[in-house]
Parts: structure tokens; sequence; C-alpha cells
């Protein structure tokens, strides 16, 4: 598995502000080696968010790249919220990831917030995040490969909704994971999508489904479904 595949194990998330061209683009300082305090706020309107899984990491490497198939890790995510082989991943690569973690211990709602630490001692590196919207059949959120503040001022990022591609689109609360996105304890898993389809923004969940009443699962492609803060320690 090569660096970009590997790393690519998460999939995902942010177009951080457009620049009309890459002449546009502002210099970024290579970051210094140091502490870090990541928060993230779920900022939908009645969805649910896995605990994201969190690395710093050389910039050659990604834990998603949209526009590519998800791996096989950010599949676990996407699907069911199992960070467990992303998480094994970023332990047994420490030559490119040098700090790594989960933020939270359990799911949080609209309006719910995580926050983690996470420390390194090489310089040069890059944030990247990524975790499940729960009621979606293989919805993702996070960013990928974000430069680290240099100072003290906090860098605030918004992140969208993707599509891991790895699942055919079902808006039916009976192929949800179990409650209380689903009706019941019993979930039928939507088709898989064979072969898998480029990691994309998520088209909404608009007219496909009998979601609950009073919840809105229907964020729209390029809504921000996450705020994150990172601030230097």
């Amino acid at each position: 598995m090569n660096k970009v595949l590997s790393l690519a194990i998460a999939s995902a998330v942010v177009t951080l502000a457009a620049c009309s061209s890459d002449d546009d683009a502002p210099t970024v300082e290579p970051s210094a080696a140091g502490s870090f305090q990541v928060t993230f706020t779920n900022m939908t309107a009645g969805q649910l968010m896995t605990p994201p899984v969190v690395a710093l990491h050389d910039p050659s490497a990604h834990l998603f790249v949209v526009g590519e198939t998800a791996s096989d890790a950010v599949r676990d995510i996407a699907e069911t919220g199992n960070n467990a082989a992303l998480v094994a991943f970023a332990g047994d690569n420490a030559d490119v990831v040098s700090a790594a973690g989960v933020a939270g211990d359990g799911p949080f709602a609209a309006g719910g917030m995580v926050t983690t630490n996470l420390t390194t001692t090489e310089t040069g590196q890059v944030f990247s995040a990524v975790n499940m919207v729960i009621c979606t059949n293989d919805g993702i959120s996070g960013v990928d490969s974000v430069a680290l503040p240099a100072g003290n001022e906090p860098l605030v990022i918004m992140a969208m909704a993707y599509d891991a591609g790895t699942r055919i689109n079902q808006a039916d609360t009976e192929s949800f994971f179990p409650p209380p996105c689903a009706a019941s304890d019993v979930v039928v898993e939507a088709p898989v999508e064979d072969p898998r389809a480029p990691i994309a923004a998520h088209p909404g969940q608009s007219g496909l489904a009998n979601v609950v009443e009073g919840m809105n699962w229907d964020f729209a492609a390029g809504e921000a479904v996450l705020q994150i803060e990172i601030v230097r320690n």
C-alpha cells in the first residue's frame, strides 16, 4: 500500500475556502512541533456523528482523498462507524503519522462537541480527520491535510458531508444504523456500490425516504456539518 492510498484510508472531506486559482492560495509556513487541542462541533439539524479519527501526519500521506475510491478502513467508518482499522493503520505507520487518536467516546448529537489533544515532535505536519454521519448508508465527514496554525490564534474549519461511494444511497429508515436512526433494531443494509464510486460531496437524501418526523437528515451537498477548531497549546 503506498502512502497516498494508505493514509487515504480515510476519505473525505473538506474543501477549504475555495481559491480562484493556485496563484491566489496563501503561503503556508511549515508547522512547528507542539501540542494541539482539536474541538469538533456538530453543526447539523438532527444528525448524529461518530467520534472522529484524528491524525497529524506528513503532507505526502492522506487520510482520504475526494475523487478517489474509499479504502476498506474508510468504508468501515462510513457504513458502521467502526474506526478500529483506521486507528490501527495510524499506529502501524509511525513513519508518516506522528500522532493519532479518537475525539470523544461515543456519538455526539446536533449542537454537541467533542475535544481531543494531539502532540507531535515533528515539524511540517498537517491535520486530518474522518467520522461517520450516522443516519446515512455511507456518509462521512472530516478534513484532509489541513495546515496547522503557526501561532496562538485558533484555526476554524468547516467540514462538509461526503458520500463514501461504498453503498447505494437509500433514505429508508430500515437501511440506516439502529435506533435512533432506524425504525427498529433490524437493519437491512443498502446494496453495495459495486464497483465503488469515488468519494464525492453527499447528494443529500431528499425524496428518497421515510425519515423520522422532525429529524433533518437531508443536508444539502456542500452544507457544512462539522465545525473544527484547532488551537496550539
